[in-house]
């Protein structure tokens, strides 16, 4: 058996395959696609990729070891729920590739937590706001729309470019960019900080541990379980007073999805020495949140690889 690829050699690949794939299907048969097209595509995935499979069935397990994940799933995982996971990734990706054109008329959309978006706005001050790969982070392209916002995406990708001419080529007068996230250079704080002083929002994935370099990870229960999550974004949070959000969207039907800003922070000068503690406040605060949504729509949950494996990597490499 092969050794479960990291997440930072699997996501520029695998994540440009799939929109590459949701594009096709899209300019070529339409939103009408889903009746014919995304579960070939799932079944595809499903049992030809079998990172994809194990990491599913992983998810599965760990989810169903919980009373409110039985409650969530309704039977005892197997291989169809695995598949049925890869359907809700690929049509995931049909609908941002739906919103990249601009046909947000198509979708339901509720918000909870907007108010503390557009009062912070009105004072022109901006926030962070802590996504995850639960769902679609893109639904902030429908929140930035929908209350005139302005919203700078870091990412773990050299293609920051290549993302935005994409989103460029679709129309649809977005006020998202994608901006190139390098933990081990100073030029992110740099880029966040303007951005936050321009009364912007910045967005940060931040359900990935990066095993190396210099990014600091915490440690917290997920599901049950020990997990790892990035601390440095949170302290730099800390260090520019920055309010801090969780900010999650995921589909609860069919071109429907539910989207909520919970704040784990409220902002303001944090003296030096509390900064690390707030941090892991914020971090553990941000975590409780997710769970709690991870178990509303577990089958909404897209990190296809070895997460538990990668956090045990990345707490055994941070410095004692």
């Amino acid at each position: 058996m092969s050794a479960p690829q990291s997440w930072t050699k699997q996501q520029e690949h695998g994540s440009f395959v799939a929109v590459r794939v949701g594009i096709w299907i899209y300019r070529t048969f339409g939103f009408a696609a889903r009746s014919f097209a995304l579960w070939p595509c799932a079944l595809y995935f499903a049992l030809a990729h079998r990172e994809t499979r194990r990491a599913s069935r992983e998810w599965l397990a760990t989810v169903w070891s919980l009373p409110a994940g039985q409650a969530a799933l309704g039977r005892k995982p197997g291989l169809f729920t695995s598949i049925r996971h890869v359907h809700a990734f690929t049509e995931n990706v049909l609908d941002r590739v739906g919103l990249w054109a601009g046909e947000e008329d198509r979708f339901e959309f509720e918000h909870q937590g907007g108010e503390a978006l557009l009062a912070l706005a009105a004072e022109k001050r901006g926030a962070i706001l802590f996504g995850s790969h639960l769902g679609s982070f893109d639904m902030l392209r429908l929140i930035a729309r929908r209350y005139d916002l302005v919203v700078n995406v870091l990412m773990y990708t050299d293609n920051a470019e290549r993302l935005n001419a994409l989103f460029d080529a679709f129309g649809g007068g977005s006020r998202v960019r994608v901006i190139r996230l390098d933990p081990d250079s100073v030029q992110t704080a740099f880029d966040m900080k303007a951005c936050l002083a321009r009364g912007e929002f910045v967005g940060v994935v931040v359900d990935r541990a990066r095993v190396g370099g210099r990014m600091q990870v915490a440690e917290s229960q997920f599901m049950g379980r020990r997990a790892a999550f990035p601390l440095s974004p949170f302290q730099l949070g800390a260090v520019l007073g920055a309010p801090m959000f969780l900010s999650v969207g995921y589909a609860v039907g069919r071109r429907r999805y539910f989207a909520v800003s919970d704040q784990v922070y409220a902002g303001g000068l944090v003296p030096r020495p509390q900064r690390d503690a707030l941090a892991r406040q914020a971090v553990e605060a941000w975590v409780r949140r997710l769970e709690v949504h991870c178990l509303r729509a577990p089958l909404q949950w897209f990190n296809f690889y070895d997460f538990w494996g990668e956090s045990e990597k990345a707490l055994a490499s941070q410095p004692r």
